[in-house]
């Protein structure tokens, strides 16, 4: 096997579509959403699929995706209960490999990850859970105050695929990080000089829901800083919906100066640890994967695409040519992409009711070195 393509997918509401097809009598619109699902998974061709927001449990998982990708086997734990996962909800995270004997992987258990989080945050991060900070508006809702410590966990929790490739190794990392989603709502003139100071309940939902996806963020590094003091040459891709798209937006501007991808990608200066992005000589104005319907309501002038799903990977699957040292594969250059193009042949012959998702699938082509 000289090429291997991976792809992440955010296939909108999989739980609550597979719950209606499993219903009877199922409404031809169901099936008809089925078979676009079905038809995009095929003309996507990837060796590894990577789905957030699947069906919320192994069994309607293994009935989903026999329905949508039969040419995948799905990778699981044989389990019966969430804290196995430690996906809590019904937005669990799947990953599918092409049903071929080059192929073959199985789940990282979620003791490990929290054994190598523990170690590499010397303690700060224990049992999955860790403190942080952030402030809340006060009973009347005309000031804010800071809860210190306040604690958060990973609400879906990344899972890690050890993948096997003809003999040789690839880690991934599936994420779908907490969501920026705003549950104070606010009238008025969001650009007006004294809005957020008017506004202190929405000032405190804002940054409570980017701090603790931060933390998220900031747990993931720790893994992979931990994995580093193992294998300093250790071939992991971090995929799927990061709920943040590259660069500072309004909010991060005025409050916390930073954004999350950067975070994720970790410093340059422990370059083998640093990520590099799969989109990154993909063509910008094509580089988006959710059209956010509405637009920002905090942030109208934003444009609505947005790049919520990403894949990165360390230093050892990029450059060095095909006798470099570090991963038995290597990041085909202008291999990344956003599947625009088989969403929209898929879409265009299509009513409304039957469109797969309202995010694009992202990918990325990786070759084998001689």
């Amino acid at each position: 096997m000289d090429r291997l393509k991976i792809c992440a997918w955010n296939i909108e509401h999989a739980d609550k579509l597979w719950k209606a097809a499993s219903t009877p009598p199922v409404d031809r619109k169901i099936e008809a959403r089925l078979d676009a699902i079905a038809e995009e998974i095929a003309h996507i061709d990837a060796d590894v699929l990577f789905v957030s927001e699947g069906p919320g449990s192994e069994a309607a998982a293994q009935g989903f995706f026999a329905r949508v990708a039969p040419a995948y086997r799905l990778v699981t734990r044989n389990a019966t209960d969430w804290r196995d996962y430690q996906v809590r909800g019904t937005q669990w995270l799947w990953f599918l490999v092409r049903n071929t004997e080059t192929l073959t992987g199985e789940l990282q258990h979620i003791d490990r990850w929290r054994t190598l989080t523990e170690s590499a945050s010397e303690g700060d991060h224990r049992g999955g859970e860790w403190e942080v900070s952030y402030p809340v508006a006060t009973p009347d809702f005309q000031s804010l105050s800071f809860k210190v410590p306040g604690r958060h966990s990973h609400y879906r929790h990344p899972q890690v695929l050890q993948l096997n490739v003809d003999g040789t190794h690839l880690e991934l990392i599936g994420c779908h990080l907490k969501s920026k989603i705003n549950k104070v709502r606010v009238p008025g003139d969001p650009y007006a000089p004294d809005y957020f100071d008017r506004n202190p309940a929405l000032v405190a939902d804002v940054i409570q829901s980017r701090i603790k996806l931060t933390t998220e963020c900031s747990d993931i590094r720790h893994y992979i800083h931990a994995r580093f003091t193992e294998d300093p040459e250790a071939p992991i891709i971090v995929l799927g919906d990061l709920n943040d798209g590259p660069g500072k937006e309004r909010i991060e501007k005025r409050f916390l100066y930073h954004d999350l991808v950067s975070s994720l990608q970790g410093d340059v200066f422990l370059a083998r640890q640093f990520l590099n992005h799969a989109l990154f000589d993909f063509p910008q104005e094509a580089r988006w994967s959710y059209h956010l319907q509405g637009g920002d309501k905090l942030d109208p002038r934003r444009d609505p695409r947005i790049l919520l799903d990403h894949i990165m990977f360390t230093q050892s699957l990029s450059g060095g040519g095909d006798t470099g040292t570090g991963s038995a594969w290597r990041a085909r250059a202008g291999g990344g992409q956003v599947e625009h193009d088989v969403h929209h042949r898929v879409a265009s012959g299509r009513p409304k009711y039957a469109q797969t998702s309202d995010h694009r699938p992202v990918s990325m082509v990786f070759d084998r070195r001689r």
